[in-house]
């Protein structure tokens, strides 16, 4: 991470220069926080390279591109945001000591990270399912449920119900769709899925919305 300092500076001014309210519409309500999201993606991008153990990956390419993934939202709402942040990122790298063949990768792993059809597409690149893994582990299971009751609370009649509500159309649905491709990255989202059905379980049975 020390290596890309300078990196996570420049995103870090050009994501807290932005209107936090651009961005998804649930979010927003809550002025999320996408530096912070990009910290937890990259931690959870390293967590997967290193179990993965797999010569074969350009890890610096990944770092980059993880780091650089949701710079757009300075400049653009949800959509159209990748294509920002991978043109705000060829425009920092170019200035800089990288090969054309290098800049052109990390920029279609930026471009491509959100067109999550690929994962499962025997020619997608090994460093865009990783990228792609590490967004969606972020601010599901044990974050998802914090974010469900924290976005409910700014509701006008927020309530233990409507918690529930939320919880059941949003974190517990993503939890179900979502589908991983890497060994680590299946063994995380299994102990997230579990934990968030055993919440819910738990959570309905104290409100009495089961037997």
């Amino acid at each position: 991470m020390k290596q890309h300092r300078k990196m996570f500076q420049y995103v870090e001014e050009m994501l807290y220069s932005y209107d936090r309210r651009k961005g998804d519409k649930s979010k927003n309500k809550i002025e999320y926080d996408r530096y912070a999201h990009t910290l937890r993606v990259y931690q959870w991008m390293l967590r997967i390279t290193r179990e993965l153990k797999d010569d074969s990956l350009d890890v610096e390419s990944l770092k980059i591109a993880t780091i650089f993934h949701d710079v757009g939202y300075a400049v653009q709402g949800d959509e159209g945001h990748a294509k920002e942040s991978a043109a705000i990122c060829r425009d920092y790298l170019e200035r800089r000591p990288y090969t054309p063949e290098q800049i052109d990768f990390i920029c279609y792993l930026i471009l491509e990270h959100p067109n999550k059809r690929l994962l499962h597409e025997k020619t997608t690149p090994l460093e865009l399912v990783v990228l792609m893994e590490a967004d969606m582990l972020d601010d599901t299971g044990a974050m998802g449920i914090v974010l469900d009751s924290w976005i409910t609370s700014k509701e006008e009649n927020p309530s233990f119900n409507e918690v529930c509500r939320h919880f059941e159309k949003y974190t517990y649905r993503h939890m179900k769709q979502m589908d991983f491709v890497t060994a680590p990255g299946k063994r995380f989202w299994h102990e997230k899925r579990t934990l968030v059905y055993e919440f819910l379980r738990q959570y309905r049975r104290d409100l009495g919305l089961m037997d």
